[in-house]
């Protein structure tokens, strides 16, 4: 978990989200991976290429007030986790 599906409507997404490069801004540090089995906590997000297999789509948005949450990315597993975990629920 989670296993995403990015979507290109907005209104159709569970989560709109939007990357930062500014970690103090953000609610989550993700790691993305590409092996699925490797995506066992919500920091880690895996993308899959097909809808049914999804836990969540996800639509990644270029303005910060649509977001409903607000990402970094890290290149290192250990970075990666909750910063606001009010907003663990969404994922």
């Amino acid at each position: 978990m989670p296993r995403l599906f990015k979507i290109s409507i907005p209104s159709e997404a569970d989560v709109r989200v939007y990357v930062t490069n500014d970690r103090s801004e953000a609610d989550l540090i993700v790691y993305e991976t590409t092996d699925q089995w490797a995506a066992t906590e919500s920091p880690i997000w895996y993308y899959t290429d097909v809808l049914g297999r999804a836990e969540r789509t996800v639509y990644f948005t270029d303005a910060r007030w649509q977001a409903d949450l607000i990402i970094s990315m890290t290149d290192v597993q250990g970075e990666a986790g909750w910063i606001d975990k009010t907003k663990e629920d969404m994922l």
